[in-house]
């Protein structure tokens, strides 16, 4: 449990202003649905488990909540559904935190992004197709910056592990 904790204030602490990040330099150019090749299973798969789970809220094209929904979110005192595509911040966050929002969800005790846990529904495996399957709407920038924060995550944090123990 310890470990979940220190992650969603990790992943708190990312979305805010202290990351420093060369965002200027880093072009924006929202994609289309990518086009997965039925040769490709696992990315294939990723798409259909992110088109069922995920694209309701997170949209078909990644470009979050819509908004005609979006007003009344920020009425109910949340904010909106993150984008998923180049336009949005996921590229800004590591892989280890990413598969941690996804497996674990996000409780919100400070009434930010809601999400449920989809762990007991997608193996590890699958969880982490997702997040190859989100870098295809990425600029190749943002996913070379991306690919940087996870190795530097992980060189922070070498006992990450996918299966934390809960140590209540």
């Amino acid at each position: 449990m310890r470990y979940y904790f220190f992650s969603l204030i990790f992943f708190l602490a990312a979305c805010g202003n202290s990351v420093t990040m060369p965002q200027a330099s880093i072009p924006i150019a929202v994609e289309a649905v990518p086009t997965i090749s039925p040769d490709n299973s696992q990315l294939a798969a990723a798409q259909r488990n992110y088109n069922t789970l995920c694209a309701h809220c997170h949209g078909y094209g990644g470009d979050g909540q819509p908004l005609e929904t979006a007003e009344r979110t920020e009425t109910l005192g949340y904010h909106t559904v993150p984008l998923h595509n180049s336009a949005g911040h996921t590229w800004q966050h590591p892989d280890q935190l990413l598969f941690e929002t996804i497996k674990y969800g996000v409780e919100s005790p400070i009434n930010l992004y809601t999400m449920t846990p989809f762990g007991d529904l997608l193996s590890d495996d699958e969880i982490f197709a997702i997040i190859d399957y989100l870098r295809l709407w990425w600029t190749d920038d943002q996913q070379t910056w991306q690919e940087q924060l996870t190795t530097q995550f992980a060189e922070n944090n070498p006992y990450w592990s996918e299966s934390p123990v809960d140590e209540e």
